[in-house]
C-alpha cells in the first residue's frame, strides 16, 4: 500500500472515531450484536435503566461500566451535536471490515451447512450512505453471504450507513479491499458467476440461471459499474421497468434483483 492511501486510511480512522451513532433502537442492536467496537457510551438515567434491564452488566458485556457515562439530555445534545439521540449515544471505533480470505472462510462454511446458494454483493462507488445501508439491509434479508466495498470513491460503514441498515450492517459481514477486480478475480476462482446491474442490457433478471453461487455487481448512483470491472463479468442483467423512468436508484434495484435471484433459489 502507498504512503498516500496509509495517510488516507489514518486520516479516515481519526475522522471516523468521532462519528456518534444515535437513537435507542440503533444503539441496542450494535450492543447485541457486539461486532462493531464501542468506545464510549453516553446516555440519560432513563435510558440507562432500560438496557440493564435488557443487558445485564457483565465483564463479557460491550455495556460494562468502564464504558458508560450518565450524561444530562443537555450535555448529550452538545456530545452527539443532535436532539434527536432518544438518550443515548455511542461513539463508535473504526468498523471491523474482513477481507478476501475471510470471504473464502464465509463460502466454505456456507457449502459445509448446505444453506442457500453463495451470494456475494459488490457496491462499484457507493458514495451515499443511505444507499449502502439500504443495500445492507436487503443483503441481511435475503441473506447474502457479504458485502465487498472498495477503498476509492465509496463510502464507509457510518453511523449513519448504521442506521439506514436497521441494524443489518451488525449480521451481513462487509469486506473492504483496495481494488475491486482483485475481489471479483477471488470470487471467479471460487467458482462463482458474476453478473452486473445495468440499466442498458437487454437481458432481464429473471432469465438468469440462479442454480450458481453468484456475485452481483451493484454499481454508482452517477456513473454505474466502471468499465474495468464490466469486462469482468459473465452477463450484465437489468429490471425491465413499465413507467417513464427508465432507472431505478441504487439501493432499490439492489433489492429487486437479489430477491429475483434469491426467489428460485429458497
Amino acid at each position: 500500500m502507498s504512503d498516500k492511501r496509509r495517510s488516507r486510511r489514518r486520516q479516515l480512522n481519526v475522522s471516523h472515531q468521532r462519528n456518534w451513532l444515535i437513537g435507542r433502537h440503533a444503539v441496542i442492536e450494535v450492543l447485541k450484536a457486539n461486532v462493531w467496537p464501542l468506545r464510549r457510551l453516553y446516555s440519560t438515567t432513563d435510558f440507562l435503566s432500560e438496557m440493564q434491564k435488557i443487558m445485564p452488566l457483565r465483564a463479557e458485556n460491550p455495556l460494562s461500566r468502564s464504558v458508560i457515562e450518565q450524561v444530562t439530555p443537555e450535555r448529550l445534545t452538545q456530545l452527539c451535536g443532535s436532539r434527536h439521540h432518544q438518550g443515548v449515544a455511542a461513539q463508535m471505533g473504526p468498523f471491523p471490515y474482513l477481507n478476501l480470505h475471510d470471504l473464502t472462510r464465509l463460502i466454505d462454511e456456507r457449502n459445509e451447512l448446505q444453506q442457500p446458494l453463495p451470494l456475494v454483493v459488490v457496491c462499484d462507488r457507493i458514495q451515499d450512505g443511505h444507499n449502502l445501508g439500504a443495500i445492507l439491509r436487503s443483503c441481511e434479508a435475503m441473506a447474502a453471504d457479504a458485502v465487498i466495498i472498495g477503498e476509492d470513491q465509496q463510502v464507509e460503514v457510518t453511523p449513519q450507513v448504521a442506521r439506514a441498515s436497521a441494524g443489518a450492517v451488525n449480521h451481513v459481514p462487509v469486506i473492504r479491499v483496495e481494488l475491486l477486480r482483485d475481489a471479483v478475480d477471488a470470487m471467479r476462482a471460487m467458482g462463482m458467476q458474476i453478473l452486473a446491474a445495468n440499466e442498458k442490457s437487454a437481458v432481464p433478471v429473471w432469465s438468469v440461471d440462479a442454480s450458481h453461487p453468484t456475485g452481483l455487481i451493484i454499481g454508482s448512483e452517477a456513473r454505474g459499474i466502471h468499465d474495468s470491472l464490466l469486462m469482468q463479468c459473465d452477463q450484465q442483467i437489468a429490471i425491465p421497468v413499465c413507467g417513464h423512468v427508465g432507472s431505478l436508484n441504487a439501493a432499490v434495484a439492489a433489492g429487486i434483483l437479489l430477491y429475483e435471484l434469491r426467489r428460485t433459489r429458497l
